[in-house]
């Protein structure tokens, strides 16, 4: 297959199921098509977060170049907006270099956001959140969050009573413009101008779900704890920091606080991350776009890299 062949998709995005096996069939993949990765994954992005979020190796980052790997700090913004205009300047990149770029991940947000525009808009303000979060200190996040659902109550609707980020996002933007932030999102939504196809990578459950135990235990081996425990020694708390609300995450700050067990807390992990397993499928049943690649667990990833190589190049 010829990368710069017009007749076929621009773009290939590989989605999946968390321990589907996404980034082991990426590299191979990626290899066959001479092509770049863009990770699609919400937490991969932060360099501090080298356990709970189960990153490519630096094996396989030596084999293919990757984006979004360990680029931010959890001290930076960053949203499903910020990587949908970031990967769409990745996109546009290769597309003038005769490549497909393959994009990976298994966060819906991130690619609904790539591929249909959501939260991408040019024209939303920037604003200063040094005396917002001034504020949100001083008045507390009960009075912000009563503010926000005086004068946006969609957004308030959607959003976390602790996350300050997104209550101080909605309230600058009214504060500035006189306008809704859940309006800016509506108006922004600017679907990707290059073609695409979309492979679901998924397994037969029960080994899906035993690969989810045996990931959580490993992780856990491999020094979770320690890598939390850092985390909330630097000042990240649940209140300031998304990726601590994130399953793998979140179940290990009672952990360390005291208020279960080591066991129980491995149990937790698990529980999260099968039903974000089951999340995953359900949202992925009704995208209409999205094309079923069912996978043994016995195949090797170049035997299933190969298949949709094949699928892709006869699109």
């Amino acid at each position: 297959m010829a990368a710069s062949d017009n007749s076929l998709p621009q773009v290939l995005i590989l989605a999946g199921t968390t321990a589907s096996g996404k980034t082991e069939v990426s590299i191979p993949l990626a290899l066959r098509l001479n092509s770049v990765i863009i990770s699609a994954d919400s937490r991969q992005v932060y360099r501090e977060l080298k356990i709970g979020t189960a990153p490519p190796t630096a094996q396989q980052l030596a084999l293919v170049k990757h984006h979004f790997i360990g680029t931010r700090s959890l001290t930076e913004r960053w949203t499903a907006g910020d990587f949908a205009r970031e990967a769409r300047v990745v996109i546009n990149d290769c597309a003038e270099r005769g490549i497909v770029p393959l994009v990976v991940g298994g966060s819906m947000l991130y690619l609904r956001a790539l591929i249909d525009g959501l939260y991408v808009n040019d024209d939303e303000p920037e604003v200063d959140y040094v005396a917002l979060k001034a504020e949100w200190d001083r008045r507390g996040a009960d009075a912000m969050m009563r503010e926000l659902e005086s004068v946006d109550p969609q957004l308030a609707a959607q959003t976390h009573p602790a996350d300050h980020h997104r209550v101080l996002r909605g309230l600058a933007i009214w504060r500035t413009t006189g306008r809704r932030f859940s309006e800016f999102r509506a108006e922004g939504s600017r679907p990707l101008s290059q073609s695409f196809r979309i492979y679901f990578l998924h397994g037969d459950r029960a080994e899906t779900y035993s690969r989810v135990n045996h990931r959580a235990e490993q992780m856990l081996a491999d020094g979770l704890v320690n890598e939390v425990r850092a985390l909330l020694s630097l000042g990240f708390t649940e209140a300031n920091c998304n990726a601590l609300r994130t399953h793998g995450y979140q179940e290990v700050v009672p952990f360390l606080r005291g208020e279960c067990d080591f066991v129980t807390m491995q149990e937790n992990i698990k529980k999260a991350v099968r039903h974000y397993v089951k999340r995953q499928l359900t949202w992925f049943r009704r995208e209409p776009r999205a094309i079923w690649v069912s996978r043994s667990f016995s195949e090797s990833p170049e035997v299933i890299a190969e298949r949709i190589y094949d699928g892709f190049s006869c699109s």
